[in-house]
């Protein structure tokens, strides 16, 4: 008997110094809820409904769970336009929804910003639970919001450490951050780290970071550095990242590092064993992975109810009849040819500008309005975030250089793919206003041809206004350092280029959009090629 109670009395000891702890995270939910595409109405395994679900389910399995956020969670579905432009009185949605799941800490993410500080700082005191930013300081080098918050899980002292892209001032509006600087993250964490593991006591250091993988030898000051984190910032435990909008599962020098699809497609999980030892807790396993919803995830009633009176404020405002289109708006050919969708941007942008040119990046590949009676839904699609239009000025040679940026978009003509892979669609700009080829047999710099100006010949120090997001004009996909252009423009349109397009399809009974013949690909790319490399 004595033998079995010895026995009994080891193990239970032993359970006693072990803890599993699971971190679950999420980012860059952009407040979608729903899992639906909110513009083609067709079901989706994403947003807050399924993952609110998985959390649950995870929960159910191990009470030892925390919930982290990575930022860009207030900005991005109409809903959020609604909410905080049409109805602010009522609560931010996704708030609300981590509010009620029990979420321990969010990481502020760039486009947080993006409808001004007060809005940031309202969804902050809906919160209950602390937005975190280690490396953003306000006016006097004070702190704009706290660098860590400490929560106990299963005995365990947890750290969570924030940090936020320091691009931040490149990409939202300038009056977003008034008064803002933004430290490069590495910098941050050297000096933050070891004082959490001192003074704080923190048994396990986890940091939510709003900045992509990055490179090991990346710089500082560089948008993505969750990589160089992990490599020059010791006592990490696991590292959890946003921005990039990928899924991500690595390691590096033993922490797991690990990213949840955007737009609720995902959910990261870390998973922790831990071993008391001394009186400290010590990680003795950690693995991170990936959890998806599917089909038969159910949506979470709760999050239903909890969003229920803006969703319907916001179909209401989504589906107001706009104008009858006669022409379809296919997004698919905006990389190879001029198409009437690139056609109403431009014309949009020079009206609003009264610029002689316009750049305008492809809104997408599978974006498509059928012609016939539309609505705001439909167009609101081609232009979701909060970037405003500005008109420049640049010169012939500064112009030549703009498109040759843009043409790097393209591998050579003969190779199997078509646009390179490290070159996102929307960083592809096509210009209306002059004339140009993009021969893609020649290399990258060395790609524009015969580039005109109402029939002649453009001179290098011909002068012209170009018509331009201010995402673009704030250093966005490199075209501003591309060109040399480092002035101010000349003039920032006061609402977003979203609601100029609206203003121009609301105001119209009939539109039919039609390209200008101004740019081609040497050679002309053929649709069944483009539509092969879609699938």
């Amino acid at each position: 008997m004595r033998q079995w109670l010895g026995i009994l009395l080891i193990t239970l000891g032993l359970q006693a110094q072990e803890a599993r702890i699971q971190i679950l995270g999420t980012t860059d939910l952009h407040g979608h809820l729903l899992a639906q595409d909110t513009f083609t109405l067709q079901p989706a395994n994403q947003g807050w409904a399924k993952i609110a679900t998985l959390i649950r389910q995870q929960r159910a399995l191990n009470p030892n769970i925390l919930l982290v956020d990575c930022g860009d969670t207030l900005q991005g579905e109409p809903v959020n336009y609604v909410r905080n432009v049409l109805r602010p009185e009522l609560p931010e949605p996704s708030i609300a929804i981590m509010n009620a799941l029990g979420y321990a800490a969010m990481a502020v993410g760039n486009h947080d910003y993006d409808f001004g500080l007060e809005a940031l700082r309202d969804a902050e005191r809906q919160a209950r639970f602390p937005f975190l930013s280690a490396n953003t300081q306000g006016p006097k080098g004070k702190s704009a919001f706290p660098a860590y918050a400490v929560v106990m899980v299963a005995g365990v002292r947890v750290a969570l450490v924030g940090f936020t892209t320091p691009r931040v001032p490149v990409l939202t509006e300038p009056g977003n951050v008034a008064g803002l600087t933004f430290q490069d993250l590495v910098a941050a964490g050297r000096t933050l780290v070891p004082r959490l593991r001192e003074k704080e006591k923190a048994d396990l250091v986890i940091a939510l970071v709003h900045s992509g993988l990055g490179a090991v030898d990346g710089r500082e000051g560089d948008e993505n550095a969750a990589l160089r984190l992990a490599d020059q910032v010791p006592g990490l435990d696991a590292i959890f990242t946003g921005h990039t909008h990928q899924a991500l599962q690595a390691e590096h020098k033993g922490i797991p590092i690990v990213q949840a699809l955007s737009f609720g497609r995902a959910l990261a999980a870390v998973d922790l064993v831990l071993r008391q030892e001394k009186g400290r807790w010590r990680v003795v396993a950690s693995t991170g992975r990936l959890l998806r919803p599917v089909d038969e995830t159910a949506s979470d009633p709760e999050v239903l109810a909890l969003t229920a009176e803006l969703r319907t404020a916001t179909d209401r405002y989504l589906d107001t009849a706009a104008t009858n289109l006669l022409v379809d708006l296919d997004s698919r050919w905006s990389r190879m040819e001029e198409t009437p969708l690139m056609a109403l941007l431009h014309q949009v942008q020079r009206q609003a500008t009264g610029a002689q040119l316009s750049a305008a990046a492809c809104p997408g590949t599978k974006l498509y309005i059928p012609k016939g009676t539309t609505s705001v839904r439909q167009f609101y699609a081609l232009a979701p975030y909060e970037s405003r239009l500005a008109r420049i000025r640049l010169t012939g040679a500064q112009l030549k250089l703009y498109l040759e940026h843009a043409a790097r978009h393209y591998a050579y003509s003969w190779e199997p793919e078509l646009y390179q892979r490290d070159s996102p669609f929307y960083d592809f700009d096509t210009v209306e206003g002059v004339g140009y080829a993009l021969d893609l047999g020649q290399p990258a710099g060395s790609r524009v041809r015969n580039l005109s100006y109402q029939g002649r010949s453009v001179t290098p120090e011909q002068s012209f206004t170009l018509a331009l997001s201010t995402y673009r004009l704030r250093g966005g996909g490199g075209y501003m350092a591309a060109i040399g252009f480092t002035g101010e423009a000349e003039q920032v349109s006061r609402v977003s280029q979203r609601n100029l397009l609206l203003e121009q399809v609301l105001s119209r009974p009939t539109l039919n959009p039609a390209p200008t013949g101004t740019w081609r690909t040497i050679p002309y790319l053929d649709r069944e090629r483009v539509m092969n490399l879609a699938k």
